[in-house]
């Protein structure tokens, strides 16, 4: 059996992750994981079922052909049936991105789809969609001095004086080849995450945090025909609920997973506590030298406001 910290939580696992940051001994587990078969999935009203995943409060099914079924309930325990001829590094990734989502959710936390690093013990946030930069952001930051926190989740826990704080996922940053070529980071890949894909992962177990952090400030990266240079601006009132919201990991899972007033109260909050800016970058020109820049020179202004 290994034990591990992941997204929070303690983790009992059959299965050996590297990715994860283990720990000496278990004595509590959050999470047990194990390899089994699927068990029957009871129907409920407000599920989502398709024909390879089901999403209910409290179940997850979720087939990945010529890879594994995955089954999550009641927030605390994960069963993985692989395919023969599932390969375990896919094995290990589909559970780590999908399973783990849909447990947090079952235990009514929702996680946040983004990169951060540290800037004097509190967190900058970068959000964006597939595509926007936030790797190559993650990366030009880290160049300037900022140590990474988390490469692509973020889990929220609310203190006893009401503010949002965040932790780490696991402690493994992917980087397409591209972006590594680019940014010439003293850092050697570990694995490919995929083999049909340039895009490889990088521990930084020696240097990870699994401390809850506060967040300084939150950047939402976006490519625009508009722009012939990056620009920035404050987010505000509804627009900015909106934004955040469309950052929630896997967040197609929400609907079925009973979290309405979760999901209003949470990100309301949020908006309310962290400044929140989009940092419009065009869609034809390469600024990943400035992007990192104008995000640090906002961090200065916050800092001397």
């Amino acid at each position: 059996m290994y034990h591990y910290w992941a997204y929070g939580l303690i983790v009992d696992s059959e299965i050996e992750f590297p990715e994860l940051f283990p720990l000496a001994a278990c004595t509590v587990p959050s999470v047990k994981l194990r390899y089994g078969k699927i068990p029957p999935l009871n129907v409920h009203p407000d599920g989502l079922y398709q024909e390879n995943i089901v999403v209910t409060p409290t179940e997850y099914f979720l087939k990945v052909t010529g890879v594994a079924q995955y089954y999550v309930s009641g927030g605390k325990d994960i069963v993985v049936d692989p395919d023969e001829a599932g390969s375990i590094d896919l094995i290990r990734l589909y559970c780590l991105s999908n399973a783990f989502a849909a447990l947090l959710y079952q235990r009514k936390t929702i996680p946040l789809h983004c990169a951060a690093v540290l800037k004097e013990d509190k967190l900058v946030m970068i959000f964006g969609e597939s595509g926007a930069g936030k790797s190559t952001t993650l990366a030009g930051l880290m160049k300037m001095g900022l140590p990474p926190f988390s490469d692509d989740v973020c889990v929220p826990s609310k203190t006893i004086d009401g503010m949002w704080t965040f932790c780490s996922s696991y402690p493994m940053m992917k980087f397409w080849k591209s972006t590594l070529e680019i940014e010439s980071l003293d850092l050697l890949p570990n694995r490919k995450i995929r083999e049909d894909m340039d895009k490889y992962g990088m521990y930084f177990h020696d240097s990870f945090s699994m401390e809850y952090k506060k967040p300084e400030a939150i950047f939402i990266l976006q490519k625009s025909l508009d722009v012939d240079q990056p620009q920035i601006s404050r987010l505000s009132g509804f627009e900015l609920f909106r934004e955040l919201d469309k950052n929630a990991y896997r967040r197609q899972y929400l609907g079925a997973s009973a979290l309405k007033m979760e999901h209003f109260i949470f990100f309301s909050e949020l908006a309310n506590q962290v400044p929140t800016f989009v940092l419009a970058r065009p869609n034809a020109v390469n600024s990943h030298k400035t992007v990192p820049q104008i995000i640090f020179e906002e961090l200065k202004k916050l800092q001397n406001a």
